[in-house]
């Protein structure tokens, strides 16, 4: 059957509002220290405890702990469709399990392989911070398959070695869960969103080739291409990463992809890895923006809303760190901008 979407864009056009424009994060990267930034958070609806002692880890976990209460309005008010939106809640639990599977395997401590995680229905605050003190790659499948969460299954091959290989790990992770989006949007018979999923596939191939091109040339790449994209193909990819230079590689990527604003994002940004994801993230925004605006009761209104949760993330703790560490103030807002 296919997903309607009028209720959930509804809803997700009332929570936008509370989302920080520029002018307030612009008044946060100016506060003097970790103590009045906090008390600028607390009246825009940020969940921070009262604590003698404000420290960034802590406003850090205010600014996640928001956005997972966000995340779990829009799943409760979407039902049954949280299958088909697995593009937006598996991609969150991909990015957390990634993190705590290169914790494992180096062995850094819980609050470290925490840091910028959002918890999401499927792997809530209390899971992550259950995973976050296993030991091995493999005891977290382990707990994943115990409790029903797909990725475990579908991780527990790579993870049984007694010296698991990372890079085979995120390889597995990031194939499932681009199956499982591509499968999700596919069941909605959404075009919409199946084109926003292959999209995403495409630019997490995109951003892999960049890793790849300055990375040691010995790495095999061919393991980490992602099928289901729609433009950037896996010969494109090799030739990317055969660039070896990331500038270079950001020139083939965005031959490939375009020609269009992702295209100009990698010819801009290719060097600089957070600066790019940012630049990606307000991209799509204003691109599913303007396809919200001829259909108002499709899909992009949701998908554009949880872009934009993550843009804030990101921007706000570069903002906490940016403030912790007296970085200059004038650079702590500025965020890419849009071509």
């Amino acid at each position: 059957m296919k997903a309607r979407w009028e209720d959930l864009a509804t809803r997700a056009r009332g929570l936008a509002p509370h989302l920080l424009d520029g002018t307030q994060l612009d008044a946060l990267a100016r506060v003097p220290d970790s103590g009045a930034l906090a008390d600028a958070l607390r009246p825009l609806g940020f969940l921070l405890p009262d604590a003698a002692a404000v420290t960034p880890e802590l406003l850090e976990l205010a600014v996640r702990r928001t956005a997972a209460a966000r995340l779990r309005t829009l799943a409760r008010w979407a039902g049954g469709r949280n299958a088909v939106l697995a593009v937006i809640f598996e991609d969150e639990d991909r990015r957390s399990l990634r993190a705590l599977l290169r914790g494992a395997v180096q062995g850094a401590p819980p609050h470290e392989r925490l840091a910028a995680l959002i918890p999401t229905p499927a792997l809530p605050e209390r899971a992550l911070a259950e995973l976050a003190g296993l030991p091995t790659p493999r005891a977290i499948t382990a707990l994943l398959t115990a409790w029903g969460n797909a990725y475990g299954s579908a991780l527990s091959a790579a993870a049984a070695a007694t010296h698991p290989d990372l890079l085979a790990l995120e390889y597995q992770l990031n194939r499932t869960f681009a199956a499982r989006a591509l499968r999700g949007a596919r069941s909605a018979r959404s075009r919409e969103l199946t084109e926003f999923v292959r999209e995403t596939i495409d630019l997490e191939n995109a951003c892999t080739a960049l890793v790849l091109a300055g990375a040691e040339p010995d790495i095999p790449a061919r393991p980490a291409f992602l099928s289901g994209g729609r433009r950037l193909s896996l010969a494109a990819f090799l030739d990317a990463v055969g660039a070896r230079q990331p500038g270079d590689a950001g020139g083939r990527l965005a031959a490939s992809l375009g020609p269009g604003r992702l295209a100009a994002a990698f010819l801009r940004r290719a060097g600089e890895p957070a600066a790019l994801e940012e630049l990606l993230l307000r991209e799509r925004s204003a691109a599913l923006h303007e396809r919200a605006r001829r259909d108002p009761a499709g899909p992009a209104t949701v998908l554009q809303y949880i872009l934009d949760l993550r843009t804030e993330v990101l921007a706000l703790r570069r903002i906490i760190w940016g403030v912790a560490l007296t970085a200059p103030r004038e650079f702590l807002a500025r965020a890419p901008v849009p071509t």
